[in-house]
């Protein structure tokens, strides 16, 4: 049985996430390409329909409309290139209808840290903390999300346990209770000796899939008991005990590998033929093994495609440490850890180097830096999109900032906003971690 989610607004939010999808299909907007009028079968342009049980007030944009769109800093509008990586500013509602011109259906990662709806107003649009104007905040955030994912694409939603009961069914409402692909815990911390009840030192990060059916394993970098050995000047997994004389337990100090010389005598002809084989193709190297001049048979494995299948749990702790090296320390307050979000994007993107990651909650910026690390893992050229809002930047070193119309405002001396730390740091990441980087930060105009 599927459990349904109602809350009061739940009608409109739905109505508002498939409207934008509708429009989006209907007319482009300036500089969208290959978007066409829905046609019925007498040539009438058709208006866009929602889902059954949709109904409530109409979304604030209409059919007619002018569609969001990105733009330049001189104003002048732009259908970004898939393939480059981007900063977008502005409200993420219609900067990801303005992405569905450019990116729909090409986006293999979606990472998301929403706001943990603990009480401070949300900077955008939709605001508010009780549970019912975050489920509206967030659906049609998620419906222009899935549009936006390849069939094989997966959405990681991390959040702690505030809502994640409640994000859990919205999720499985929006992409299908099948698709969705289970939770991975992230350690975040250990001490909290002050705690009222219990440490909370874990968030949750939800998966699920636009297909289930088309989504590989998840996978990460395999560890012990292999070795990493440099070969040639190439960094390589070295596994030495691939062939076995035979199975179960070996006594204390017995040899349990099976050595080249011996394979004909205790394992036939035919393997080692396979074993020649795997020689031939450079899979195996022979290499001298004991004291009595035989050869044991290793594997080698570029260390970039050895892979093993990743844990429920990952721990990562604190994103501060990451923001130290750039010269951002205490800038910015609850960075995510760069390790875990590289993690969740290497496990979808180990053999897909040329992936396109998509977060609409930027933050400092910490899903770009990490998927500068993962193509420096591999030689990758996968990309980034990232949407911010200009809101004023609090932290630990705030102060009060005169911007351009002559007005205070809380914010930091060197970057008073979130997305103009979130532009920083992608420069200095890229300085340290991928030289030569190009990203294009561009703006939304929400068409009004």
């Amino acid at each position: 049985m599927t459990t349904v989610l109602e809350w009061p607004g739940k009608a409109a939010a739905f109505a508002l996430g498939h409207r934008l999808i509708a429009d989006a299909d209907t007319e482009p907007g300036p500089g969208a390409r290959g978007s066409e009028p829905r046609l019925d079968e007498g040539g009438t342009e058709r208006e866009p329909r929602l889902s059954a049980g949709d109904e409530g007030p109409e979304p604030r944009l209409g059919a007619r409309a002018r569609r969001p769109h990105l733009r330049k800093d001189d104003g002048s509008s732009v259908a970004p290139d898939p393939r480059e990586s981007l900063l977008i500013v502005g409200d993420n509602l219609p900067a990801l209808q303005a992405l569905l011109a450019t990116h729909r259906g090409r986006v293999k990662v979606v990472y998301i840290d929403p706001p943990y709806n603990t009480g401070n107003a949300h900077t955008y649009k939709d605001h508010g903390h009780d549970h019912a104007s975050w489920l509206s905040f967030m659906t049609p955030r998620l419906l222009l999300a899935r549009e936006l994912m390849r069939d094989d694409g997966v959405l990681f939603l991390h959040l702690d346990d505030k809502e994640s009961a409640w994000a859990q069914l919205l999720g499985h409402e929006i992409f299908g209770e099948d698709n969705s692909l289970g939770t991975l815990i992230h350690q975040r911390a250990k001490g909290g000796g002050n705690a009222r009840s219990f440490v909370r030192g874990h968030d949750y990060v939800h998966v699920w899939a636009r297909e289930a059916g088309r989504v590989g394993p998840f996978l990460t970098e395999k560890k012990s008991p292999a070795k990493l050995e440099v070969i040639e000047g190439r960094r390589m997994l070295v596994e030495t005990d691939v062939l076995r004389a035979g199975f179960g337990r070996y006594a204390r100090g017995s040899e349990r590998r099976l050595m080249y010389e011996d394979i004909v005598a205790v394992k036939g002809e035919r393997k080692l033929a396979e074993v020649d084989a795997k020689l031939a193709s450079g899979e195996y190297i022979l290499r001298s093994w004991g004291t009595e001049g035989k050869h044991a048979v290793v594997r080698v494995t570029p260390a970039e495609k050895a892979s093993s299948k990743l844990y429920s749990i990952i721990k990562a702790l604190g994103g501060q440490n990451d923001l130290e090296p750039l010269g951002l320390a205490g800038v910015f307050s609850y960075p995510k850890p760069v390790e875990l979000v590289k993690t969740l994007v290497a496990s979808q993107t180990f053999f897909d180097p040329d992936a396109i990651v998509l977060d609409f909650f930027a933050g400092s910026g910490t899903t770009a830096q990490a998927v500068m690390e993962a193509n420096s893992r591999d030689a990758g050229t996968r990309s980034f999109v990232l949407v911010q809002t200009p809101e004023p930047l609090r932290s630990k070193t705030a102060k009060a900032v005169v911007v351009g119309d002559g007005t205070d405002r809380t914010g930091d001396a060197e970057f008073p906003t979130i997305s103009e730390l979130t532009a920083a740091r992608i420069r200095r990441a890229a300085a340290a971690h991928s030289p030569g980087l190009a990203f294009t930060q561009l703006e939304v105009d929400d068409g009004k």
